[in-house]
């Protein structure tokens, strides 16, 4: 039996059969179900490892891949089982950044003796707007691992933010879900965003991918007060869907905090951190790669290098710092593809 390695990289032009499965699985803003739509991200973040494309239009596509640790038979080809992703900034002049601020506000009757504490939503927008990570998803196979796949993945974009600050925005934004209905569908659309632009969930949601020009000019600029919402639809803005409150609890971990606001079309709540401040980019050290035939016992986190231009890996392994040298087992080299002398990051993770 083939020995099974696994390791993160840029996704490349010919993944496109192996991921349309997970976006399939997924089918959100930034990993969607369309074979177009993912074959121009996937495309634009070819470039973007490059460094070909500005910071506005810029997404980097990691991959997950299962691959033989040898080359196996003839044929034998690695597999994709996860995928990640950051969009450089999330909010331009072409297609601005959008939210609902989440409220409080106190009214008091003197007559009634009465004070009542409403919830408002109230519109916000920027041009220029935060570096976002999203489109974290691992096949159902190969979750609940010891790997931790999902935390790989999460991990491994903010060791590239710190590999390449110039290229990311101050601040990172993360959206999550909520809870929908059976058929995929958003309560709080249906009782609010539908009744303003006459569109379905769906259909809004993939039209703002382009456009997002209906909304500025069709919600609401004022407060809108909740207790119109009946209360099926209230109990679920800014609340996390139950499949991503582990994704939730792990970037909180790392630095991540409530933003108070929500997205506008189905209220999942917005989480958010300085890039300098989360964990993982703090704690991430460069050095120079040192291979050697075994290494006495070490320090087990993600690394991480760029063996050639527009080309990232990224694996859990052991290593060990010696001044600045990393040194690493010679299997862990040729799993990165690397070489002696060449510049390398790690970042420790508990097993």
């Amino acid at each position: 039996m083939i020995p099974v390695g696994f390791r993160i990289r840029q996704a490349r032009v010919g993944d496109l059969p192996a991921l349309w499965p997970l976006a399939r699985r997924l089918n959100s803003y930034n990993l969607p179900a369309d074979r177009r739509m993912l074959a121009q991200l996937v495309a634009t973040s070819v470039q973007s490892f490059r460094g070909a494309v500005t910071k506005a239009r810029a997404r980097y596509l990691f991959v997950l891949e299962r691959r033989p640790v040898s080359q196996g038979p003839p044929g034998r080809r690695p597999q994709i089982i996860g995928c990640s992703l950051i969009l450089a900034k999330h909010g331009t002049p072409r297609l601005p950044h959008l939210w609902m601020d989440v409220k409080t506000v106190r009214m008091t009757s003197r007559t009634l003796r009465r004070r009542i504490v409403h919830q408002v939503l109230q519109l916000g927008m920027t041009t220029n707007g935060p570096t976002e990570v999203g489109g974290l998803i691992v096949h159902p196979a190969y979750r609940g691992r010891p790997e931790r796949f999902g935390r790989q993945l999460s991990y491994a974009r903010f060791v590239y933010m710190a590999m390449h600050p110039e290229r990311f925005e101050p601040r990172v934004l993360v959206e999550y879900l909520p809870p929908l209905t059976r058929r995929g569908d958003s309560l709080l659309w249906q009782a609010f965003g539908r009744r303003f632009t006459g569109l379905s969930y769906r259909w809004a949601d993939r039209l703002s991918m382009t456009n997002k020009e209906f909304i500025l000019r069709l919600f609401p600029r004022t407060p809108v007060y909740t207790a119109v919402f009946p209360p099926v639809v209230r109990r679920q803005i800014g609340v996390v869907h139950p499949a991503a409150a582990g994704a939730c609890a792990m970037l909180q971990g790392i630095g991540f905090r409530s933003l108070r606001q929500v997205e506008p079309f189905d209220g999942g709540p917005y989480f958010g951190a300085l890039r300098r401040r989360i964990t993982v980019v703090r704690r991430t050290r460069r050095g120079t790669l040192a291979v050697t035939p075994a290494l006495p016992p070490a320090r087990w986190g993600l690394l991480c290098a760029e063996p050639a231009v527009g080309e990232f890996r990224a694996l859990q392994a052991p290593y060990r710092w010696h001044g600045a040298r990393l040194e690493v087992t010679e299997a862990t080299a040729e799993r990165l593809d690397g070489r002696a002398g060449m510049e390398a990051y790690a970042v420790p993770l508990a097993r």
